[in-house]
C-alpha cells in the first residue's frame, strides 16, 4: 500500500472546494492506497491582496450580513472540514507520491491572502519519492502574467520536477508548456467524475424555487434586482446558501457539502457565476445559465466549451428568459463524464 499526499485547496470555505477534495482523496483511496492531506506554507501575495471580509470593512446594510457569513465560516472550519480530516495544519510528511491538486492549486498570483504566492504549490520542500498533479488549474494566473512578475524561473525549475501533469483547461495547459518539458494531460474536475450517490444526503425540502450562486455578494445590486424580477414574474422563490451567501434571497439554508445535490436537483432553475455551480448544475440536470466573471473566465469558460455547453452561457442577464424557455440535452455529456472517469483511473493508476 502506498501513501499518498494530496496538496489541495481543502481549506477554502465553499462547497466545491470540499466536494473536490473528498472526491479525489476517495477515488485514490479506492485504488488501494493511504491517503492524508498536507498544507503548504502560506506566503505573502505576489500581487496587492485584497481586504479580508470583516463586519469593519463593509456598509453599516452589510453588516448584519457579513457577521452571518462569518458564523457560518467558523463553523465550516469547525464541524465541515474534519469530514475529511482537515483540522490543525499539516506539515508535509514523507509520502510515496505527492499529488497536487485539483482545484486551482496553480493560481498563484491570485489576490487572497489566505493562499498567497507559495512556491509549495508546485511541489517545493516536497517529501516525496515523485511529484504528479490532478486537474490542476490556473485560475486566472497565465505565462503573461508570471513573466510580468518576473516568476517564471522559479515555477519552472519546480515544474520540471514533476513525473506527470494533469490540468484542467487550456489556460493551465498553456501554463505549464510554456513553463516546463512536460505534455500536460487535461483531466476534468473531480466532482464531475465522481458518484456521491453513498454520501448524498438529501434534505430539500422545497420546491418552486431557483438557485442564486456565487461568491459572496458577487451579484451587483443590479443583476440582483434582476434576479428578483425574474423569479417574481416565475412565481419562484429564490434560494441561497450559508457558504456563497446572497442578501437578496429570499430562502437561505445552512447545509453539508453533501446536501448540495439534493437542493440543485430539486431546483427549477439555477443562476450561477461560479465553476462548481455550473458542475452542480450539470451533475443534477438542472437548467442552469452560466457568466463569467473576470476571475474565472479561463476556467468556467473552458469548462462550458469542454462539456460543450455553450448555449448555456450568457453575457447579460436580459438573457435570462431565453434560456428559461430553452431545453437543454444532458445524454451526450452523460456519455462523455463515463469516459472521462476511465480516462482519469487509468492516469492515477499508472502514475501514483
Amino acid at each position: 500500500m502506498k501513501k499518498i499526499g494530496i496538496l489541495s485547496m481543502q481549506r477554502i470555505i465553499n462547497f466545491g472546494s470540499f466536494l473536490q477534495a473528498y472526491a479525489l482523496s476517495d477515488i485514490v483511496r479506492s485504488l488501494g492506497n493511504e491517503v492524508e492531506f498536507v498544507d503548504f506554507k502560506v506566503e505573502p501575495c505576489a500581487v496587492e491582496p485584497e481586504i479580508p471580509l470583516s463586519v469593519d470593512s463593509v456598509p453599516e446594510s452589510r453588516k448584519k450580513a457579513v457577521k452571518y457569513i462569518l458564523k457560518a465560516h467558523e463553523n465550516f472550519n469547525k464541524n465541515i472540514l474534519p469530514d475529511i480530516n482537515v483540522t490543525t495544519r499539516n506539515e508535509i510528511a514523507k509520502v510515496d507520491t505527492l499529488l497536487i491538486g485539483s482545484d486551482e492549486i496553480f493560481n498563484c498570483l491570485q489576490k487572497n491572502p489566505v493562499v498567497g504566492y507559495s512556491l509549495e504549490m508546485f511541489g517545493k520542500n516536497a517529501n516525496a519519492d515523485k511529484i504528479i498533479s490532478y486537474a490542476a488549474s490556473c485560475g486566472d494566473t497565465t505565462y503573461e502574467r508570471i513573466c510580468k512578475h518576473n516568476k517564471q524561473k522559479e515555477i519552472s525549475e519546480l515544474l520540471n520536477k514533476f513525473s506527470a501533469i494533469s490540468v484542467r483547461d487550456e489556460n493551465s495547459r498553456e501554463f505549464v508548456e510554456k513553463l516546463s518539458d512536460i505534455k500536460p494531460i487535461n483531466h476534468l474536475d473531480p466532482v464531475l467524475i465522481y458518484d456521491f450517490k453513498d454520501v448524498e444526503i438529501d434534505t430539500a425540502n422545497l420546491e418552486n424555487y431557483i438557485i442564486a450562486y456565487a461568491y459572496d455578494f458577487n451579484f451587483s445590486e443590479e443583476e440582483a434586482n434582476y434576479i428578483k424580477e425574474f423569479a417574481k414574474k416565475h412565481n419562484k422563490k429564490i434560494l441561497s446558501f450559508s457558504i456563497c451567501y446572497q442578501d437578496f434571497a429570499d430562502i437561505v439554508v445552512d447545509i453539508h457539502p453533501f446536501e448540495i445535490f439534493s437542493y440543485f436537483r430539486k431546483a427549477d432553475f439555477v443562476i450561477t457565476n461560479t465553476f462548481h455551480g455550473t458542475i452542480f448544475s450539470i451533475k443534477t440536470h438542472t437548467p442552469f445559465v452560466s457568466f463569467t466573471r473576470n476571475y474565472n473566465t479561463q476556467k468556467l469558460g473552458d469548462l462550458i466549451e469542454r462539456l460543450e455547453f455553450q448555449d448555456r452561457r450568457i453575457h447579460s442577464l436580459k438573457e435570462l428568459e431565453d434560456k428559461y424557455n430553452k431545453p437543454i440535452n444532458f445524454s451526450k455529456c452523460d456519455e462523455r463524464l463515463k469516459n472521462e472517469r476511465i480516462r482519469s483511473i487509468e492516469y492515477l493508476k499508472e502514475n501514483l
